[in-house]
């Protein structure tokens, strides 16, 4: 059976009035702001943990609730968002989420008990759902095909960098108000940027979304769906470590003060994006070399997945800060070149299902970031320690190295 990779389609007739006319304007007015405040706003509550748990007097897995809350919505509405585009079109529904997640951030300011924290995260997740599928399609429509892998990594270099200066300055909008007024800020300013997303919604005429009528027909299709959908769902919960927990268990653990907890995890971030960078360009460079694509993508991701799980799960049995900290930044440095592994072998080896692969492999994402930090969490509450928790963090990254290992690219003629 022979397989294409079909071109990437040319841009669409996509008509825009005035200043909106160009691309590269949209994407610094629109999509840049948009994603980089999105990043922003998502990490907020993971930060400001510690003081809300003071605050309201949780325990750790009632925080890790309100936390998780996000990532459930989040990554279940992920599967809809595809259609939502589709019918209200890129723009509208950029502007809209923009709207609701800015006015779920700003109730997050008003809630005084658990569940309301838990109903806000909810439609957090909700809101900034459809944010990713609308910038692609944006991206798609606007910008010429030579030119869209520059943006798309423009994009995800804004998102990264988000998390990377959202933590010191939640921090410090937290310690110099409160964590209210931190939240009431940040909806006010997403308040703010949907005038912007409107004014660039009325003034677009969207073509109509082409549909995708690819079926899972393809030999070893579905085994691509299962193994690297498996994979990414092993790393994430180990990333979750630093996405949902690493603010809680530097201040628990070690009592650290929230600035020096701000900063540390905004390293974190920072190690993570330098990662991903590092690891695309040296993946390239062993495919030039003339390794296969599979030799060139996938023992990277082992690499990454072992040595980001070896690394943490050591960093989580030590009792010194001194010692963890350096630990844990290596774990992150690892975990970035997983991620760069995964989504090449989601691009690479796809082939006429890569649109169902990506969608399955980013659920599971989401879906492990707001189960496996809930699990450790209410394993640390009922033990009083780690060990089980480290346990959950050794078996995810054995069963993900597993299930990299038994990649398979597309069968071509």
């Amino acid at each position: 059976m022979q397989i294409s990779d079909a071109p990437a389609p040319a841009r669409q007739d996509l008509k825009a009035g005035g200043h909106w006319s160009n691309p590269w304007l949209v994407l610094g007015l629109v999509l840049l702001p948009a994603t980089f405040l999105m990043a922003i706003d998502k990490q907020a509550m993971v930060v400001m943990a510690p003081l809300i748990q003071n605050s309201l007097g949780c325990s750790l897995g009632q925080i890790t609730n309100i936390i998780s809350a996000y990532s459930f919505t989040y990554a279940l509405c992920q599967l809809p968002a595809g259609w939502v585009c589709r019918r209200l079109g890129a723009a509208r529904t950029y502007a809209l989420a923009c709207l609701f997640w800015s006015l779920a951030l700003l109730s997050t300011a008003f809630a005084s008990t658990i569940a309301e924290l838990i109903l806000c995260r909810a439609l957090l997740g909700i809101g900034q759902a459809p944010d990713w599928t609308a910038a692609l399609i944006t991206v798609q429509q606007r910008f010429r095909p030579i030119h869209r892998s520059s943006v798309i990594a423009i994009l995800l270099a804004a998102l990264s960098l988000g998390a990377v200066i959202g933590a010191p300055l939640s921090v410090f909008l937290m310690t110099s108000l409160s964590w209210r007024l931190c939240f009431a800020i940040y909806g006010t300013v997403g308040i703010l940027l949907f005038g912007i997303l409107l004014s660039y919604s009325r003034s677009v005429a969207e073509p109509s979304a082409p549909q995708n009528g690819t079926a899972l027909t393809e030999p070893f299709a579905l085994s691509r769906l299962y193994t690297i959908g498996s994979a990414y769902f092993c790393l994430m919960g180990v990333e979750g470590f630093f996405l949902a927990l690493f603010p809680l268990y530097l201040r628990n653990t070690f009592h650290l003060n929230m600035s020096h907890v701000g900063w540390y995890v905004s390293a974190s971030y920072f190690v993570i994006l330098l990662s991903k960078l590092l690891g695309g360009f040296a993946s390239d460079m062993l495919l030039r070399a003339g390794l296969s694509q599979w030799h060139a993508r996938v023992p990277l991701g082992i690499a990454g997945l072992g040595g980001g799980t070896a690394f943490l799960a050591v960093a989580l049995l030590t009792s010194s800060s001194a010692a963890m900290l350096p630990l844990a930044l290596i774990a992150a440095a690892f975990l970035g070149l997983g991620q760069v592994s995964i989504w090449s072998c989601v691009q690479e080896f796809g082939g006429a299902s890569t649109a169902r692969v990506s969608s399955w492999t980013q659920f599971l994402g989401n879906l492990s970031i707001a189960v496996v930090p809930l699990a450790m969490s209410w394993s640390v509450t009922f033990l009083g320690n780690w060990w089980l928790a480290d346990g959950i963090l050794v078996f995810l990254g054995v069963a993900g190295i597993v299930a990299l290992a038994y990649v398979r690219g597309p069968v071509r003629a």
